[in-house]
């Protein structure tokens, strides 16, 4: 990022710029007067670092239609998980993660579809849990995200997600339970300024249910609602997801789930350089124990962190 200082300039087509309108309230006057409030709340927490640059702030607003008390809570949320969970979000390279894209674990398909979505795939089941951490799919879900978020045609759209349990066993069930999905639905749900609109969960074992059960606690009502189990029919999923969007493995035009995450990869790889060195930059500070060591349950303000919980955006 060259400059993070820089005033927005709108890229949005006439049609995107309606669509923003009238469905999240966004006008030049509002979008002006949005960022000066939300800028000045960011006073009322001395102990956030807050990156203020319009272009980050905006996604925020976005995400939340224009509620500065909404966007500046989904802000100090995610700053605060980011917090809680280094494990995760310290750290983030590309290269250290090359496996969850080069085996199509995870990632975005090319192009967007007849709405203007972009399309991608979660696969857990591929995971080799013996191996790796379910907590890499969380970090490359993180860096997607933020790519994503680069992009703000993509902000008003929002982003469609497969979710592939092809493969999917016991296991993996025991590896995803309740600590990893209250962790993956407050970033995807409180923390992160995605509009997710929709899941599609397709190859589904006799398994997903048990564990859909334990997931759907962490949701929204509104996500809950967004969710669709085709089971191995991709015919239904055809009926949301144009074929043009689709890799081959799902009947779709796209070369395999392989081949897109993999293009998705190098994307990530050359966007990395300029977003994430800057973007640390931020946030609430670590303070050091009497070791060294970084102690992320202090607060420099002067009170103590507890445990990130989910807040009601």
């Amino acid at each position: 990022m060259s400059d993070t200082n820089k005033p927005y300039v709108c890229t949005l087509s006439k049609e995107l710029q309606e669509k923003a309108k009238k469905e999240l309230h966004e006008t030049p006057e509002g979008r002006e007067q949005g960022l000066k409030a939300l800028r000045e709340k960011t006073h009322t927490r001395p102990d956030i670092k807050f990156r203020t640059d319009d272009a980050f702030l905006l996604r925020f607003l976005r995400a939340r239609k224009f509620d500065v008390n909404r966007a500046f809570k989904n802000l100090v949320a995610y700053y605060e998980i980011r917090h809680e969970y280094p494990e995760v979000f310290d750290n983030l390279e590309v290269d250290k993660l090359k496996y969850i894209w080069e085996e199509g674990l995870d990632g975005m398909f090319p192009g967007k579809d007849s709405e203007g979505r972009r399309v991608g795939v979660f696969r857990p089941g591929k995971l080799d849990v013996d191996k790796y951490s379910v907590k890499d799919m969380a970090r490359a879900s993180v860096l997607t995200i933020e790519k994503m978020l680069e992009d703000e045609e993509s902000q008003i759209t929002g982003v469609v997600m497969i979710g592939d349990f092809a493969d999917y066993t016991a296991k993996h069930a025991l590896h995803n339970g309740p600590s990893f999905a209250k962790l993956m639905m407050s970033i995807t749900e409180s923390a992160m300024p995605i509009r997710n609109k929709g899941v599609h969960f397709v190859n589904t074992p006799s398994i997903f249910e048990a564990g859909m059960a334990i997931w759907s606690v962490f949701m929204t009502e509104k996500m809950k609602k967004r969710i669709r189990v085709h089971g191995d029919e991709y015919g239904t999923l055809h009926k949301y997801i144009p074929s043009a969007n689709l890799p081959s493995d799902y009947g779709g035009t796209q070369p395999s789930v392989t081949e897109c995450t993999t293009k998705w990869m190098k994307e990530l790889q050359t966007w990395e350089t300029k977003y994430i060195a800057e973007n640390d930059k931020y946030g609430i500070p670590k303070m050091k124990d009497a070791l060294g060591k970084d102690a992320k349950t202090i607060d420099p303000s002067g009170g103590l962190v507890g445990s990130f919980k989910k807040i009601e955006l």
